[in-house]
């Protein structure tokens, strides 16, 4: 019994302290150069190097801050940020500085992308849907938008409900993932008729193309070119990333082979660097290679006092 309570003590104490070895570091989002890797720690977004090293915080409001993703220039992210009582689209320059709001609603905003030539930010948002959609509206299944990085009104890109827009290269075709039905997004081999699958949507011609087809989970789509994306399948049993060709979708090949846990989290560099988490942890590798874990620490101030002198019977 003493050491239960010696054990619960050291725990309590690592997990209200800085620790020179965090877990659970959450959304992590590779720069386009590849250089650079913004993440979620705490409720709070961290820029670390690709190789490792140091994070520094971008952030450090009381609210809560995640969802980073880089704009094409690699100048500036946008994150979604309660700090006003429900999460808004915040934009700030990547080596830190005022965060200006660009989404004022009741309801939740989420960024997923910048638009081709950074002026815009890709939102998805439980706003209302427009009388002509043929899905029932419901907050929590959300659609796309994109709101002016100067600011302006926000402009709905489709009332098609899904998650995670990414946008081609040139522009004209969105990549994501659809979104049929409510299941815990964290739930483990789900297999039923509202799993995600990934689409693409020709935004010039209004025209939408299912890609995958496995019964269970398709998620989190990222565009290596023009017509080749990679995404994350949980067809191995865990989730893994798999590439797969627009023009031949039903070839595609997995890129890792992780077990025991799921990845998170994709994204991909100009350079060919996939980032991702796996574990709590941060993870890059190039295709053919292996996954490569950061080291990452974080030197910080504890948010509130460390539990120490906790009595100990015996």
């Amino acid at each position: 019994m003493k050491q239960f309570f010696l054990s619960l003590a050291i725990t309590w104490f690592v997990a209200f302290s800085g620790s020179a070895q965090p877990l659970w570091l959450r959304y992590p989002s590779i720069s386009p150069d590849g250089s650079q890797i913004v993440f979620v720690y705490k409720g709070d977004i961290y820029k670390v190097a690709s190789k490792g090293g140091e994070a520094i915080p971008l952030t450090i409001h009381e609210a809560h801050d995640y969802m980073p993703v880089w704009s094409h220039d690699g100048k500036s992210i946008a994150f979604a940020s309660d700090r006003y009582g429900n999460f808004d689209v915040f934009v700030m320059p990547v080596n830190g500085g005022e965060a200006k709001r660009i989404t004022q609603s009741s309801a939740w905003d989420q960024p997923t992308d910048f638009s081709a030539d950074d002026k815009s930010v890709i939102f998805q948002s439980g706003r209302q849907d427009p009388h002509t959609s043929v899905q029932f509206p419901v907050k929590m299944l959300g659609e796309f938008y994109s709101v002016p990085v100067a600011g302006g009104n926000p402009k709905q890109l489709t009332a098609v409900s899904g998650d995670l827009a990414r946008i081609s290269p040139s522009g004209k075709t969105i990549v994501y993932q659809d979104n049929k039905g409510y299941e815990d997004y964290y739930r483990k081999h789900h297999t039923s008729s509202i799993a995600r699958d990934i689409w693409t949507y020709d935004i010039v011609g209004k025209k939408y193309k299912k890609l995958t087809t496995f019964k269970g989970e398709d998620r989190n789509p990222v565009f290596s070119s023009e017509k080749e994306i990679f995404y994350l399948s949980e067809q191995p049993g865990s989730f893994n990333v798999f590439k797969l060709n627009l023009d031949n979708p039903s070839q595609a090949v997995a890129v890792t082979k992780l077990a025991d846990h799921p990845v998170r989290s994709l994204s991909l560099g100009n350079n060919g660097q996939l980032c991702f988490s796996y574990d709590g942890e941060i993870y890059t590798m190039l295709e053919g290679g292996q996954p490569k874990k950061l080291n990452v620490s974080i030197a910080t101030d504890p948010r509130s006092n460390a539990y120490k002198n906790i009595p100990i019977n015996g």
